[in-house]
């Protein structure tokens, strides 16, 4: 079943700025052009946006569990240095908190205060608002068969990734 609304030719994309697709290319290049130009766009900043897009990632990682730098930077796959300034940024917008590590008192957690968990909330409303608008010409059962085989993907790639860790 195709989408009955209309998505970027794949000239488009390459307008988008991911870049040409290879001429011939296949099924899998396509959905690399594809995934890397959403994941663009919604990293980007959307209007009326408080927050900036590389500390969404982070607060909303925050916002399952308070954990040290270390281990946000390890489930992020980022530098602890790195994820260490982005957390000093968001501190001092009070955004998230450091409290000691009850199971060490020599490390802090950070977690999310309740500033942060606003500003992360009104984020995901505007990007959930952007892909309604994206998916509204779309059947109903278009938009249950992406979803499913859009989780079935990032499952895979997600156990792909692990593995390859692991290795």
């Amino acid at each position: 079943m195709q989408p009955t609304g209309t998505g970027p030719a794949p000239d488009d994309r390459a307008c988008a700025g991911v870049g040409p697709l290879p001429a011939g290319g296949s099924p899998v290049d396509s959905v690399l052009m594809a995934v890397m130009s959403v994941g663009r766009l919604l990293r980007q900043r959307i209007a009326g946006d408080d927050l900036d897009p590389g500390s969404i990632w982070l607060l909303k990682t925050l916002s399952r569990q308070p954990m040290r730098v270390t281990e946000l930077a390890a489930s992020a796959n980022l530098d602890t240095s790195t994820v260490s300034r982005h957390v000093a940024q968001m501190d001092r917008a009070g955004l998230v908190e450091r409290t000691p590590d009850p199971a060490d008192g020599r490390a802090h957690r950070v977690e999310l205060t309740a500033s942060g968990r606003s500003l992360l909330d009104e984020a995901f409303r505007r990007r959930r608002a952007l892909l309604s608008r994206s998916l509204r010409d779309w059947d109903t059962e278009d938009v249950t068969a992406f979803d499913r085989l859009l989780s079935r993907f990032v499952g895979d790639v997600e156990n792909l990734t692990t593995d390859l860790e692991k290795a």
